[in-house]
């Protein structure tokens, strides 16, 4: 028997899932969600109606951890995958960092208690909301390497929006400590700021497993 041969019986017998992509599209929605949620809450000054998102933001994170685990079962079961396993792995627990950071920022605004977001931290959330749907963007494109030139250019404008962040967050960084005083304010603002460089990070971290990906087979 020819080697060919015995290596399409073995593919067709063993367990196998193009499930992958469908799971990764539902996770990058569950972030974009997440950060929709938070670009709402970063502006709004209801502290009813932030609660409420606050709400809406864990059920998201929940779904997300759900989905999560779900890859990762898959990969016990598969023996075929689309990608090495550990890069499914890698693109699954990034992607679900990016909600995870996000919900960290509501929770450590709950923790300090009252207290106003700046303008410089909604801007902030609308920069992870870009960066989020470019993440999904990219994703979406995975399935097929014949889009690995308009995947690899996502991710390098992912890098661009991380770099505009760090200059807003930096930007309220200084306008932070050049007018307020008060202690606990200063610390609360601070952990806030650094939460939203990490979110956007985090989708940065996201673009360069995606980037991996793709340079592997092209």
């Amino acid at each position: 028997m020819s080697g060919g041969l015995l290596s399409r019986l073995i593919a067709s017998a063993s367990p196998r899932s193009d499930d992958y992509f469908a799971l990764f599209n539902e996770l990058t929605a569950c972030t974009v969600r997440g950060a929709k949620i938070l670009a709402k809450m970063s502006s709004v000054h209801d502290p009813a109606a932030f609660d409420q998102l606050f709400v809406e933001m864990t059920k998201t994170e929940g779904e997300a951890d759900q989905v999560t685990r779900n890859i990762f079962l898959s990969l016990h079961k598969t023996f075929i995958t689309p990608f090495d396993r550990w890069e499914i792995k890698d693109l699954a627990k990034a992607l679900d960092d990016m909600i995870d950071y996000m919900e960290d920022i509501p929770q450590r605004a709950k923790l300090y208690g009252p207290g106003e977001f700046t303008s410089e931290m909604a801007a902030l959330g609308q920069i992870a909301l870009r960066a989020t749907e470019k993440v999904q963007e990219a994703v979406a494109l995975l399935s097929d390497m014949r889009n690995a030139e308009r995947i690899i250019k996502i991710c390098q404008e992912i890098g661009e929006i991380e770099s505009e962040a760090d200059h807003v967050m930096r930007a309220g960084m200084t306008r932070l400590f050049a007018e307020v005083s008060d202690a606990r304010a200063l610390i609360r603002a601070k952990e806030i700021y650094e939460l939203f460089e990490e979110a956007v990070d985090r989708c940065e971290d996201a673009a360069d497993v995606i980037h991996g990906v793709v340079l592997e087979r092209i």
